[in-house]
């Protein structure tokens, strides 16, 4: 989970799951007390029913058994049907007792149904039921049914604690939610994805890059941040415009002078004593360091400039083995060597003489800060269709936090600020833009045993 679209959209998820699962368990119980209630009512119901039946019959069996002068029968233990533990009696139509043992509850309850009042709620209501049967000779009569009543039966409730199709509602709130939350999520952070993909496109160098912004947001926080985003893209874009058409500008103007001052410095040798030599040549020096600086400013230039250039097909391999010969000549005078690994049928696209001049820029610097004795390593290697080419030397290496920074113009490690190292600051920064506009990339590692590697891949040709 580590986009901002992940976490929204696990965490709204969640959320509703969640409030989902408790809402339905919430409702479903709010409920137990109504159900409950109507149980209560439901075996009140068939109880009364099923002493209204037994009371009938037993008040014709009475009767008859009345009217033909015999003894008043007990209402028959065990008859289907019949609730354990009954007592029924049987009263003349005018309330007079008939039974024997009468209860008062029974006497008053039989009075009330006579004078058509009906029981109030409670106890009473439950424990006394009573009927009007007719005997056989069609005279009126009273039964009456006395019983305490015990519990209802406590069945458990079926699906506690979750309601029927509990989990047939969860999948449906799972898939619904899952499609909302994702829509909510992906919408709030589009924003911020557009506002990611400017930066890295800004990163890479790309200063025309802009953040989609519409209308409708007005007042949306990531909406201002997209459009304080494009303020700041539109400064740096003019700035750096700026930059490079000063560095452009001022590297054209002095090639004039510098070309005036070398006409002059020959005049000066021709009429100059021979006491001033050592003044014209330390003069011809920096003349020649500040021309070569100008020229590779007009070339890192032209290379941020993105003019076109022309390509061909370039054997990397034997370029690379002519760049390393000359690299070996020049690092012989400072009692070092250049060894080369070749490896043949490596062809990318490419301008020729812009890859040379990079491969030249690392191979040199390099030999400048490999120590006294030892040997750059080139070695040329092939992986998932690159050539990739390392250039090892054994020097002071460079440190962990500024590896990166070399690849800056005029950036200089700490350890090799004073000019007699050599270099302008330019070279490496000029093979990393040359490679990265032939599609490819260049790094830099320290070696553990001693010394810095610098890898340069580029994309090879198609083979024909």
């Amino acid at each position: 989970m580590r986009t901002m679209f992940v976490k929204l959209f696990f965490w709204f998820w969640l959320a509703t799951l969640l409030s989902g699962v408790v809402f339905f368990l919430l409702a479903f119980n709010l409920r137990l007390a109504p159900m409950h209630e109507e149980r209560m009512h439901h075996f009140e119901a068939e109880r009364t029913r099923i002493l209204s039946q037994a009371l009938t019959l037993y008040g014709r069996t009475a009767a008859a058994a009345h009217e033909k002068g015999g003894t008043i029968p007990e209402l028959p233990a065990g008859e289907p049907g019949t609730p354990d533990g009954v007592r029924a009696y049987l009263f003349a139509g005018d309330g007079t007792a008939l039974s024997q043992g009468v209860a008062a509850q029974v006497i008053d309850a039989v009075r009330r149904t006579i004078r058509g009042e009906r029981d109030a709620p409670g106890q009473e209501q439950r424990d006394v039921v009573v009927a009007r049967v007719l005997g056989p000779s069609g005279k009126s009569y009273l039964a009456a049914i006395r019983t305490v009543p015990g519990p209802p039966p406590r069945e458990p409730l079926r699906h506690f604690p979750f309601p029927p199709d509990f989990w047939l509602q969860m999948l449906i709130t799972f898939v619904v939610s899952g499609l909302v939350c994702y829509g909510l999520s992906w919408r709030i952070t589009a924003p911020v994805r557009r506002l990611r993909a400017a930066v890295q496109g800004l990163a890479l160098g790309d200063l025309a890059t802009r953040v989609n912004v519409s209308g409708a947001g007005v007042g949306d926080e990531l909406t201002d941040l997209g459009r304080d985003f494009n303020l700041m893209a539109v400064r740096i874009e003019k700035l750096v415009t700026a930059h490079k058409q000063l560095v452009r500008d001022v590297s054209h103007e002095l090639r004039s002078p510098l070309a005036r001052l070398n006409v002059a410095l020959g005049i000066a040798r021709k009429q100059s004593p021979p006491s001033a030599e050592p003044a014209l040549d330390r003069i011809e020096l920096e003349s020649e360091r500040l021309n070569q600086l100008i020229g590779e400013l007009l070339t890192l230039s032209q290379l941020e400039g993105g003019a076109a250039w022309e390509r061909s097909e370039v054997d990397l391999s034997e370029l690379a083995e002519e760049v390393a010969r000359d690299a070996d000549f020049e690092a012989g005078a400072g009692n070092r060597r250049v060894v080369f690994h070749p490896l043949p049928g490596l062809a990318i696209q490419g301008n020729r003489e812009m890859l040379r001049r990079a491969l030249e820029n690392v191979m040199r610097n390099a030999v400048r800060y490999t120590a006294e004795g030892s040997t750059v390593e080139v070695t040329l290697e092939r992986a998932a269709g690159q050539g990739i080419l390392r250039v090892r030397d054994f020097g002071p290496g460079v440190p962990e936090a500024q590896l990166a920074d070399i690849f800056r113009p005029f950036y200089r490690v700490e350890q090799a600020r004073d000019r007699q190292s050599g270099g302008t600051g330019i070279g490496l920064a000029i093979s990393e833009k040359t490679v990265t506009l032939h599609g490819g990339a260049v790094s830099a590692r320290n070696i553990p045993e001693a010394g810095l590697e610098l890898e340069i891949s580029l994309p090879l040709a198609p083979r024909r």
